[in-house]
C-alpha cells in the first residue's frame, strides 16, 4: 500500500508556525483520516488555505468562496479560489510553512496545480517555505499524453502530464523559484506506471464531479465538452461518464463511436436529464463511457474520437465556445478543423514536444517509472 512519510513531515516543518493546504481527498492511511480531520499530525497549525470547491469539498466548479472560520477546528480558512486566485497576504501573516497535501486529477485543467504554483510564488517573495506531502497521480499509469500548453500552470505541459504536484513544484522551483524553501516529500512505495487499484488507497473525491477512479478517467476524454454545446455529464449521477444533449440520437453516437474501436472504452446509449448545469431538467440523448482498464485507454485519442463524431454528426448543433482551445494547444480550433482531423497524425506530430518535456522534467521526477 502506498503511505506517507508523516515522521517526515513532523523533522521538515520543525517548531515553525504552520498552514495546510490541503483537501479532503489528502486521505493519510496510517491515521485512517485526511489531514483536514487531524491538523495536529503537521504540529503548529495557524491556518487553512482553502483550494477550490473548498476545504471540505464541497462545493461546485467554479463556486468563489472568501474567508470564514473552519467550524471544526475554528481555525482560520483563507482562500484561494476567491475573486483574485491568489494565496491571501493575511494567510501568509499567520503562517511560516505551507503544507501541500491535495489529491490531483492527472489533467492540466484541474487547478490544484495552479494553488501550488502561487503558493510557491508568494512564499518566494516573502521568504517562507513549502512543503508538498506528495500524493499518486491517478493516470500516470498512461503515460505523459497530449498536446501542451499553458493551464493554469506558468510553465507549459502535456494535457496529461504524468507528474505529480510534488514533481511539477520540483519542476518550477527548477525553472522559475530557485532560492525558495522546497521540500517535497514523496509518496511511499509508489510507481509511475500503478493504476489507482493498485495502490491501496481508498478513492475520496477530490471535488463534488469527480466520484470515482472512472470519473478521473472519463474527465480526461470529456472534460473538454465544457466548453461545447455537448453536456459533459455535471449534474447527473455519472458526471464525465455521461455526455449528451438534446439534439443527440444516442443509438446514431454510440454506434459511430464504437464503430472507431477505441482501446479499453465502450460506449453505450443513454438518455438523462441533468439535475443542473447544462441542459438541466432537460431530456438528453447521449453515451455512457464504460471503461476496461486492462485493455489501457487512451483518453486523448478517444476525446479528439468524441469530438469528431459530434461535429460529423451534428454540423449545425455542434459549436465551440470560448475557452475550448485552451484545453488543448491555444489554436485555432473550429468544428470544421475537427471533422477533418486526422486524428492518428496529429497526435504522432506531438511526439518530439512531448519528448522535449520529459528531457526537461527529468530532474525534477521522484518515482520510478
Amino acid at each position: 500500500m502506498v503511505t506517507f512519510d508523516l515522521e517526515a513531515l513532523h523533522k521538515s516543518i520543525g517548531a515553525r508556525r504552520v498552514g495546510l493546504a490541503v483537501t479532503p481527498a489528502a486521505w493519510l492511511p496510517q491515521r485512517q483520516a485526511a489531514l483536514t480531520e487531524c491538523p495536529a499530525v503537521a504540529g503548529d497549525v495557524r491556518a487553512f488555505l482553502a483550494l477550490e470547491h473548498g476545504l471540505r469539498g464541497e462545493l461546485q466548479d467554479g463556486v468563489h468562496v472568501e474567508s470564514y472560520a473552519d467550524r471544526a477546528t475554528g481555525l482560520p480558512v483563507f482562500s484561494f479560489y476567491g475573486e483574485r486566485k491568489t494565496v491571501p497576504d493575511a494567510f501568509w501573516e499567520a503562517v511560516d510553512v505551507a503544507v501541500f497535501c491535495a489529491q490531483d486529477a492527472s489533467h492540466r485543467a484541474y487547478t490544484f496545480h495552479w494553488a501550488l504554483a502561487e503558493l510557491m510564488a508568494t512564499a518566494a517573495v516573502r521568504g517562507k517555505a513549502v512543503v508538498v506531502l506528495d500524493r499518486p497521480s491517478p493516470l500516470a499509469w498512461l503515460g505523459a499524453a497530449g498536446p501542451v500548453a499553458a493551464q493554469f500552470f506558468p510553465l507549459p505541459f502535456p494535457m496529461l502530464p504524468a507528474l505529480t504536484h510534488g514533481e511539477l513544484g520540483l519542476w518550477l522551483k527548477q525553472e522559475q523559484f530557485p532560492e525558495l524553501d522546497l521540500h517535497v516529500l514523496p509518496a511511499q512505495c509508489w510507481t509511475r506506471s500503478m493504476p489507482w487499484a493498485a495502490t491501496g488507497l481508498p478513492w475520496i473525491p477530490p471535488s463534488p464531479n469527480l466520484p470515482s477512479p472512472d470519473s478521473i478517467l472519463a474527465y480526461a476524454c470529456t472534460g473538454i465538452l465544457q466548453a461545447t454545446t455537448v453536456a459533459e455529464g455535471r449534474g447527473t449521477c455519472r458526471p464525465f461518464e455521461f455526455i449528451g444533449a438534446p439534439f443527440i440520437r444516442p443509438e446514431t453516437l454510440a454506434a459511430a463511436l464504437n464503430a472507431r474501436k477505441l482501446p479499453g472504452v465502450y460506449f453505450r446509449e443513454i438518455y438523462f436529464a441533468p439535475a443542473f448545469n447544462k441542459f438541466a431538467g432537460q431530456v438528453c440523448g447521449g453515451v455512457h463511457l464504460m471503461f476496461d482498464a486492462a485493455a489501457r485507454p487512451d483518453p486523448v485519442r478517444t476525446q479528439f474520437v468524441i469530438l469528431q463524431e459530434l461535429a460529423r454528426l451534428y454540423p449545425q448543433e455542434f459549436e465551440l465556445k470560448p475557452g475550448f482551445a485552451v484545453w488543448l494547444d491555444n489554436g485555432a480550433w473550429t468544428p470544421e478543423r475537427l471533422r477533418a482531423l486526422d486524428i492518428l497524425a496529429y497526435l504522432e506530430s506531438l511526439r518530439p514536444v512531448l519528448a522535449e518535456f520529459a528531457a526537461r522534467t527529468h530532474p525534477a521526477r521522484l518515482y520510478p517509472e
